[in-house]
């Protein structure tokens, strides 16, 4: 039940909270997921990506152990420690002599210890042989060893825990944020091409718009330039009719007078316009 509640699904595997805390897994776990980028959903495609998924799933876990069902003051979460804790002679722990504070004071701990290496001595529980001496000798090259050397060996431990946790946890850790952070960012510069697009879509409208303007103007011009021209030619129709007729008229009329002209009163025409020319010409002298 633990397992099927407190799991957390990856890669079609449920896994235990603990296992995805374990050093050497989730190390590996996040070596493997730190390489992988997040899917970039095309613009249009309203669908979830597996990384988005494996979101949802982790904050399903995360719900079960960090939710406000758990009960936290009566089942707190176990914290791995950063160091030891407190001894007292170089091996006897913090806690033991707390433990006896309470009830004894400042030398019940010490009191105990000395009346059980007492009573182990006097039952002969703890025999003490030509060996004994042995024991004061290691004791004290324990006790010279982690005075002197225990310092530096702390320190460079201390060194390799920290590199061995910044490639395994924190630097995965951080390269999986990066690569997050990109597709992110990718996602927000989708988001904002997306936004131009109803501008885009507003500039092609006003485009065809115009289109449809030149086009009708167009027409509209082409229509004119025939009614135009239907109208000129049948104006110029009835231009050269009435011209025509005009000419006919006046030559019809011309030839009639010529015709009806005799001899004898062109004769006297001719001499009545001489004797107007000399009178006009006696005039002006």
């Amino acid at each position: 039940r633990f397992l099927i509640q407190g799991g957390c699904r990856l890669k079609d595997k449920m896994l235990s909270t603990f296992a995805v805390r374990s050093g050497a897994f989730g190390s590996a776990l996040l070596r493997g997921q730190a390489q992988r980028a997040l899917a970039v959903v095309p613009t249009g495609v309203r669908q979830k990506s597996e990384i988005a998924k494996q979101v949802e799933q982790w904050d399903e876990s995360n719900k079960i152990f960090f939710g406000p069902e758990r009960d936290t003051k009566n089942f707190p979460h176990p914290v791995m420690p950063q160091e030891g804790g407190k001894v007292r002679l170089g091996f006897v722990p913090e806690e033991w002599f707390q433990f006896f504070y309470n009830k004894t004071g400042v030398t019940g701990p010490y009191l105990f210890g000395v009346g059980l290496v007492t009573t182990l001595l006097s039952k002969e529980i703890w025999v003490v042989d030509h060996g004994f001496s042995e024991v004061i000798g290691f004791y004290g090259a324990i006790w010279l060893l982690v005075r002197k050397v225990g310092p530096g060996i702390n320190k460079w431990l201390a060194t390799k825990n920290d590199i061995v946790n910044q490639e395994n946890f924190i630097k995965p850790i951080l390269d999986a944020k990066a690569t997050a952070q990109v597709a992110v960012d990718e996602n927000e510069k989708a988001i904002w091409q997306e936004e131009g697009q109803k501008y885009l879509w507003e500039s092609k409208k006003e485009n065809v718009a115009l289109q449809l303007e030149a086009d009708y103007r167009k027409r509209l011009a082409e229509v004119y330039r025939d009614v135009k021209s239907r109208l000129d030619y049948q104006l110029e129709m009835q231009n050269v009719k009435r011209r025509f007729e005009q000419t006919h008229m006046v030559n019809w009329t011309v030839d009639s007078v010529r015709k009806s002209i005799t001899p004898q009163q062109e004769a006297e025409s001719i001499k009545v316009c001489i004797a107007t020319l000399k009178q006009m010409s006696a005039a002006k002298a």
